[in-house]
């Protein structure tokens, strides 16, 4: 894992960590989860919107509110929208707050379970994983929704983030190599918490958009296609007030066919690569419009002239433009 880059500002107090007490349990009032809230950050940070023809795709709920999302599942700090057809989110999204009184660590085996209100054969369930090398991989982080005001808060919020709905099959390819695997895949994990520490580090709050590129090539398990690609989006409010938004690509080496030669100077790729991407080139991968999102992007602000819409390969946290 590469040395994060130093910040001059104090480091602020780590929330208290409490063990998740009786493991893995499925809060049966869906009521009451208020899901994404938009306005977290202190802007407007919206769920995007679907293209027409994903709009076919995604799995619908009642609504009682004619504002109201059909889309929309809530949870508690997150939020899904299900593309039934994949039966893998189009999108999850979630608020993060580092400076809550209480997260919750975690303890025990892992449980799933499916979400009542979307029909069970527009999730993947325990058959898709059994008896083979897919791993089930969170979306929503379970470390980025786990935290609250209270213990209790805490473990619903942690415990939600265990529906199908959430879940995205890893798949076998994360494993070709142990060491790009470590490497990729930590890095991966920690993006959201090197720009928490580098640009918000006062305000300790962030959203968070995560999912699966689908491409009419992945291959397919016992009938769900297996992604081989994901994108993350991170937005905040900088220390300076200025907002901002981070677009991010998991690839394999092929996406680096196209890349200017400048680009590929010094950079050794494995099975998978971590790009930091304009926001405008995940919206063309993924039928999904960010809207605001785009005249935040540091991607698109950043950079030389004429190079903003590269991708740029990321090995080290300290090469995120911020």
């Amino acid at each position: 894992m590469p040395e994060r880059r130093k910040s001059s500002k104090p480091k602020a107090s780590a929330p208290k960590k409490r063990p998740a007490a009786g493991g893995i349990k499925q809060d049966k009032n869906y009521e009451a989860r208020a899901g994404y809230d938009p306005k977290f950050v202190g802007f407007q940070a919206p769920l995007p919107k679907l293209s027409k023809a994903a709009a076919k795709q995604a799995a619908t709920i009642p609504v009682k509110k004619k504002n109201d999302n059909k889309h929309e599942l809530k949870y508690h700090h997150y939020s899904v929208i299900l593309n039934a057809a994949r039966k893998l989110a189009f999108v999850a999204a979630v608020n993060y707050d580092g400076k809550a009184k209480t997260r919750v660590a975690r303890t025990g085996p892992d449980k799933w379970f499916a979400d009542p209100r979307v029909d069970k054969e527009a999730q993947t369930n325990n058959a898709l994983y059994s008896k083979n090398a897919l791993d089930r991989g969170h979306l929503v982080r379970r470390a980025d929704a786990g935290w609250g005001a209270t213990k209790d808060e805490a473990k619903r919020a942690n415990d939600d983030t265990f529906h199908f709905t959430n879940c995205s099959p890893q798949h076998e390819v994360f494993n070709q190599s142990a060491q790009a695997t470590k490497r990729n895949l930590k890095l991966w994990g920690n993006l959201e918490n090197h720009i928490a520490e580098q640009v918000a580090k006062d305000n300790q709050r962030l959203s968070i958009f995560n999912g699966p590129i689908f491409r009419a090539d992945d291959r397919e398990h016992r009938k769900v296609k297996v992604p081989k690609q994901f994108y993350k989006i991170v937005i905040c409010k900088k220390d300076d007030g200025t907002p901002a938004a981070y677009g991010f690509l998991l690839g394999q080496e092929e996406f680096i066919r196209d890349l200017p030669l400048e680009a590929l100077e010094a950079f050794e790729p494995g099975p998978f690569q971590v790009f930091q991407v304009p926001i405008s080139e995940i919206e063309k991968k993924t039928q999904l419009d960010f809207g605001p999102l785009k005249d935040i992007d540091t991607k698109r602000r950043g950079g030389e002239e004429g190079l903003e819409s590269v991708p740029t390969p990321i090995s080290s946290l300290d090469q995120i433009v911020l």
